[in-house]
């Protein structure tokens, strides 16, 4: 089979920041629409994946935080009913200082412990992952999700093959590279 590839929208990147209170709960940011999301942003022209992590932080929930570790690389593809998007996050693990601002923008921020947020969180398989490495983050992994489908994870360590990720990725029209 040849795929086509049409160029629809940007990959859109983004940083974000594990920040881990004192009792072991992690800042999450809830949208107006109540989902929960680890906080962060998109990356804007001219400047490191790092320091993007440091500016949304201290912009909308008005913290500064370090990034100390990478812990996850996650690539999320959807394409459904006329919706498509691309992004790539990066998660950091991150010390703070300073209290969260109780909301900005339509976000609120809010400290809780991951198995409080099931069902409410995006993307959602990344949850999963939180739950099982939370408090350590020993390791480093690279997720791939395809309409909120798990297709692929390895540890960073490691390295992967190629092959693997495209067969992960599944057919062309789950990653959007068909004609339709």
């Amino acid at each position: 089979m040849v795929y086509r590839y049409r160029r629809r929208r940007p990959v859109l990147v983004r940083s974000r920041c594990i920040v881990v209170d004192e009792a072991g709960r992690i800042l999450m940011q809830r949208e107006e629409n109540g989902v929960y999301s680890i906080p962060g942003g998109r990356l804007e022209w001219d400047e490191t994946i790092p320091f993007c992590a440091v500016r949304e932080l201290r912009e909308e929930a008005g913290i500064e935080v370090t990034p100390l570790r990478l812990v996850y690389v996650v690539e999320v593809i959807y394409v459904r009913r006329g919706f498509s998007r691309h992004e790539v996050l990066f998660y950091f693990l991150c010390r703070h200082r300073g209290d969260p601002r109780p909301s900005f923008q339509g976000l609120e921020f809010h400290w809780v412990r991951p198995e409080d947020v099931e069902g409410l969180f995006w993307p959602p398989p990344l949850l999963e992952r939180i739950k099982e490495d939370h408090p350590e983050y020993r390791r480093s992994y690279f997720l791939v999700y395809v309409d909120d489908r798990l297709t692929f994870i390895n540890r960073l360590e490691e390295g992967y093959g190629l092959e693997k990720v495209l067969m992960a990725m599944g057919d062309a029209e789950k990653t959007g590279n068909s004609d339709g």
